[in-house]
């Protein structure tokens, strides 16, 4: 059956309520943050609010164990009061080790390290107060950063969170690589500290390859919107060949690009000097890479594309393709490597075969968008996401009905309006067959260098005011979010369906993330989603474009329970664990001892993952 008039009637309702009533009614706990630290055999306490109101409180321990009595004492506090711990501040040597990994995997707290040696003196006060200035209003965190624009990464689990994600000869090979590696410095570089995918895999490798005891660090580029405007429309939309025709990098956008490099390799200088391996993710930091060359000819320098290069235009005369790629190319030739995501058809034929590896975009298995939650942090994480619609001026989503999801950023390659044509034919085909029709959620993240997501989450919020969305856009919700990855989690985890209509893509890992929740998914068949797609077994693979077949796979899964439970059975059995953070390491790992070890390794488009296994002999001598 369609809608009923009663859920029609309720929705009504809800639009009529204030905002602030509509708030009010979703009960939201409220967010605090917390200190823990032993003082005299006893537990001290201290909490503060968003407001920054701080209480403090001492429990005795007796023969209590520390790690229990803190699990205890926040669960018990949650409980009674409504409340959301965000972060919990834990001073270095008074609890033992595995605590900050249990207040992340089971309570999901931030766990934050005070070091012993220069807050012995401090308060348990003053420790929360510290912890509370990391996060903003919002109560998201300030990712912190050195002077010298390293990214200063959470330290959240043990190596043994990690050690059951992989096969014991992954966890095996990591552990050999990071001993070969020692005494040396591996460096990351990319444009941004928090949105998209690039970010958090460079989050989740360091954090891993810290716990391996890797000398690993990570710093980003001085931001400047007249750049990323120009990295993100005449660059990086360009070579995916979804700009308009008549964008084309001018010899002016040059100049300010020139002149940004210039600028961040003199601030990163003493950073080019001391590692012994930097890998430059994608276009923002490539012209770098002559500067690195410079200051450190020893160092090896490998080149990772994260993107959807259309090769054959890149490589084509008199296209704007070519323009960008071959300004791109001058400083990227002068890189080891060229690292793709494993399609050929992303690599320019200029590119030396010998120089060209693959490797698939990963996700992490630990890190908030892919670690287990309860039901009860999942449904406070659903009022969250609520919350954002009422202040948007939607209506929230009635989480008693199933929805449909895509989560992807507001980017014109993400296919946002073929996922609203589908989702008005799976809603004729459901009306006439009398069946339950679904919600639709399309949500994602921003980044400061992508200045496409409010132009395009405007236009998809000006579609839904037009014919025939207008009847039927209280049912779809349209976010923009914080970063907060739970959210993204949750709302993978409590959908029926995952789509990913996206026209022109890299790798898009979101498909795996959506698999290894159990979730079937349809997508186009773009970029690197194939390699992640069992058509037929763990979603369907359709033609870009082809929005009724898209929406007759969703019918089909809607309808169908033995479909969808050996669907969804098989995408949580099949996910390809290989794009997970162990084995991303591997490969980074493999090629820097290679390389230093100034082994010759011949690309020709091999898989580095493959090319480390077939190595496992020599890795493990």
């Amino acid at each position: 059956m369609s809608v009923s008039a009663s859920e029609n009637n309720n929705i009504i309702l809800k639009e009529q309520l204030p905002q602030t009533m509509q708030l009010e009614q979703l009960a939201l706990p409220t967010a605090t943050y917390v200190s823990l630290q032993l003082q005299n055999g006893n537990l001290e306490i201290a909490e503060s609010d968003t407001n920054h109101n701080v209480v403090a409180y001492e429990k005795e321990l007796l023969d209590a164990d520390a790690n229990e009595a803190a699990l205890n004492w926040l669960k018990q506090a949650a409980q009674e009061h409504n409340l959301q711990f965000v972060a919990a501040s834990l001073r270095d040597g008074d609890f033992a080790p595995d605590l900050a990994a249990k207040l992340w995997m089971q309570e999901d707290i931030v766990p934050l390290r005070a070091e012993a040696r220069v807050d012995q003196s401090a308060t348990a006060e003053d420790l929360v107060r510290q912890v509370r200035l990391q996060f903003d209003h919002n109560d998201l965190v300030q990712v912190p950063l050195t002077a010298d624009r390293e990214v200063v990464v959470s330290e959240l689990v043990t190596i043994e969170d990690y050690r059951s994600t992989v096969t014991p000869e992954d966890f095996e090979m990591i552990s050999q690589l990071a001993q070969k590696f020692e005494g040396k410095r591996l460096v990351f570089i990319n444009a941004t500290p928090q949105g998209g995918g690039v970010a958090l895999m460079r989050h989740a490798l360091i954090r891993l390859l810290r716990l391996f005891g890797v000398d690993a660090h990570w710093h980003i580029l001085l931001p400047k919107k007249e750049v990323f405007d120009i990295t993100k429309t005449k660059i990086h939309n360009v070579l995916q060949n979804v700009a308009s025709p008549s964008t084309e990098l001018t010899e002016e956008d040059k100049d300010v690009y020139l002149s940004w490099s210039q600028e961040n390799a003199l601030a990163l200088d003493s950073v080019f000097k001391q590692a012994n391996v930097i890998v430059i993710d994608d276009p923002q930091p490539a012209g770098l890479i002559p500067y690195i060359r410079e200051a450190n000819p020893d160092c090896k320098i490998l080149y990772r594309s994260h993107i959807q290069i259309v090769a054959d235009l890149a490589t084509e005369e008199g296209t704007p393709q070519h323009t960008t790629w071959s300004f791109l190319w001058n400083f990227i030739r002068h890189a080891d490597y060229f690292i793709s995501h494993p399609m050929k058809m992303f690599v320019p034929d200029n590119v030396p075969a010998e120089k060209v590896l693959y490797m698939p975009a990963t996700t992490d298995p630990v890190d908030g968008l892919n670690k287990p939650l309860s039901e009860k942090q999942m449904e406070t994480y659903l009022k969250l996401f609520n919350k954002i619609l009422i202040q948007e001026g939607q209506t929230p989503l009635d989480t008693e009905r199933p929805y449909i999801v895509q989560i992807a950023r507001f980017d014109p390659s993400k296919g946002i309006p073929d996922v609203l044509d589908a989702y008005r034919q799976l809603r004729h085909m459901l009306a006439e067959e009398q069946k339950p029709i679904p919600q639709l959620v399309i949500a994602g993240n921003g980044s400061i260098d992508d200045p496409d997501g409010v132009p395009v989450f405007s236009l998809i919020k000006r579609i839904l005011q037009t014919e025939p969305y207008i009847d039927f856009a209280h049912d779809i919700k349209v976010a923009r979010l914080p970063h907060r990855d739970q959210i993204l989690n949750t709302l993978l985890r409590k959908s029926e369906v995952v789509l990913q209509l996206s026209i022109k893509e890299g790798f898009e890992v979101k498909v795996t993330e959506a698999l290894l929740k159990g979730k079937p998914v349809v997508a186009y068949r773009v970029g690197g989603i194939p390699l992640q797609i069992q058509d037929n077994i763990t979603g369907y693979l359709v033609e870009t474009g082809n929005t009724s077949q898209v929406a007759k796979h969703l019918f089909d899964l809607l309808t169908d329970e033995m479909l969808y439970g050996s669907m969804s059975s098989a995408a949580a059995t099949l996910a390809n664990r290989d794009y997970l953070t162990i084995p991303n390491a591997i490969c980074w790992l493999y090629l820097a001892t290679a390389m230093l070890d100034e082994e010759n390794i011949q690309g020709n488009y091999q898989w580095v993952k493959a090319l480390a296994m077939l190595n496992a002999e020599e890795i493990a001598a």
